[in-house]
């Protein structure tokens, strides 16, 4: 090889790099996760975020990002959402977390022996009101100790455009 291929090669690698780092603009408003001490999350425990809104007007995805063990014992499991308006207006709902599909396979991505899943909550949802949110999750399993949940967190972005 040739020194001017191999400076081209360096300079293409340099180009792509920068073009991937400044090419990818994140719709992420809000984020944040706990991690469950010793990968268990006991019914008695409330995971709560609290999400200042600013925006009233574009619509946004909320989303359960969900970091698994791989020995969690179960293929899925449900999640018990309580939200809190800055009015106090509450809303409750149910989902399921579906974390493996029928032959037992993760979902999610991979990093080792843990497996990371988003699953939407809501689509395409305003905030229609100035101020804090608050999002209670729950774990909603017959067990009183999940084992195998290592992180729960939500994440909030603005919904892409429809065109």
């Amino acid at each position: 090889m040739n020194k001017n291929s191999s400076i081209f090669k360096t300079i293409g690698l340099m180009i792509t790099l920068l073009c991937a780092m400044t090419g990818c603009e994140s719709n992420i408003v809000f984020q944040d996760a706990a991690t469950l001490a010793e990968s268990s999350w006991y019914k008695k425990d409330i995971v709560s975020f609290e999400y200042d809104a600013q925006d009233t007007t574009s619509l946004y995805n909320v989303i359960i990002d969900i970091r698994n063990e791989a020995d969690y014992p179960y293929k899925n499991f449900w999640l018990f959402v309580h939200s809190t308006s800055p009015q106090g207006i509450d809303y409750s709902d149910t989902l399921e977390c579906v974390l493996a599909d029928n032959f037992g396979r993760w979902i999610g991505k991979s990093s080792g022996s843990l497996y990371a899943l988003p699953v939407l909550f809501l689509s395409n949802t305003k905030f229609p009101q100035k101020g804090i949110y608050h999002f209670d999750l729950i774990q909603g399993m017959r067990s009183d100790t999940l084992k195998g949940i290592h992180e729960i967190g939500i994440r909030i972005e603005k919904a892409e455009a429809k065109q």
